[in-house]
């Protein structure tokens, strides 16, 4: 008898919550199961999320260094008509024109990645020095809190 009960207690524990018709999941099986799939999707959620903010980082730093480098062709190509030195764009306004020029962006004008609306546009300082160094120059990501930082 002690036997026959260690195997009934075997059997009912096999097909606890399985009901009558079958083999079937109990809801904690079930409720264990979405939990664990609801914490793959948020934290495969979040590395997509951060991934594409580093890329957004990465193309508006890439942006920067490119307009550096129209900067470095500008200054080769551009003189200040009193001092006949090599020279920038001396105003914002001078800048943005510069941006628009297809001589320098085939493409049309750089944008941040997350400036949406496409209608801001990068700052620029210069301070001058003689004779005029790249240090000179400061490019800033237009999109406020970006995190981008300047050049």
């Amino acid at each position: 008898m002690a036997g026959a009960m260690v195997t009934a207690g075997a059997n009912r524990r096999g097909t606890a919550g399985r009901g009558q018709g079958g083999p079937g999941w109990t809801f904690v099986e079930l409720l264990t199961v979405m939990v664990l799939v609801a914490v793959v999707v948020v934290i495969g959620g979040l590395s997509v999320y951060r991934g594409q903010r580093t890329s957004e980082q990465l193309a508006c730093q890439a942006n920067m260094r490119a307009i550096h480098s129209a900067l470095q062709i500008y200054w080769e190509k551009n003189r200040d008509p009193v001092t006949n030195e090599h020279t920038y764009p001396k105003t914002q306004d001078a800048f943005d024109q510069f941006l628009a020029s297809p001589a320098y962006f085939v493409d049309g004008e750089l944008h941040c990645p997350q400036d949406t609306d496409r209608s801001r546009h990068y700052t620029y300082q210069y301070t001058p020095h003689t004779p005029p160094v790249p240090g000179d120059v400061v490019i800033t990501c237009p999109v406020p809190d970006s995190g981008h930082g300047s050049m």
